[in-house]
């Protein structure tokens, strides 16, 4: 008899086992990147090759972007240069490219690693809740509510896991598992 019990209850634990997200590519997408050198197009070819770390902010913020972005420049010193940093404006109608530069400049992104994305209000918005699977709103007055997750991207370009970018335990984890790939 206990062996008609243990089976059973084999199957259900091993449904219950932590099991690894399936990894999600990111969809084609023809955007702007910003360093503090100038411009250039960044699409997801742009990142196929490189591991990356990405975060969603915006110039205007004066809630946790600033947080988010000094937490970027803090994994800018921690990771490898082979890994890329990706910083998406969640207000492309106010960060153009030149502010942008400009924010790049305050936080010392090194312009071969780090980048500033801007471009079409839909095109980003699409990537950010298609691609992402980030949370992102705006509303009439104008105000605006996004995540504060990093996402680690592989190099193929696939969305590996997400992190509090709030969070230093989570960073510590991002910038492990950023190594490892």
């Amino acid at each position: 008899m206990p062996s008609r019990l243990f089976f059973p209850l084999a199957l259900l634990l091993a449904g219950c086992s932590k099991q690894a997200a399936p990894l999600r590519a990111l969809p084609d997408f023809s955007l702007t990147g910003v360093t503090v050198d100038g411009t250039s197009p960044f699409d997801r070819r742009a990142m196929l090759g490189r591991v990356w770390v990405a975060d969603f902010i915006f110039t205007r913020c004066v809630g946790p972007c600033p947080m988010l972005s000094a937490n970027m420049q803090a994994l800018q010193s921690k990771l490898p240069k082979s890994v890329g940093l990706v910083s998406f404006t969640v207000d492309p109608d106010h960060d153009s490219p030149e502010v942008l530069s400009v924010y790049a400049r305050k936080f010392s992104a090194d312009p071969q690693r780090w980048f500033f994305v801007t471009g079409d209000k839909a095109a980003l918005l699409r990537l950010f809740r298609e691609g992402f699977l980030v949370a992102y709103d705006q509303d009439a007055a104008g105000n605006i509510s996004h995540a504060t997750n990093f996402v680690l991207v592989d190099a193929q370009a696939r969305v590996v896991r997400y992190y509090d970018g709030l969070d230093s335990s989570a960073l510590e984890r991002l910038a492990a598992d950023a190594k490892r790939l």
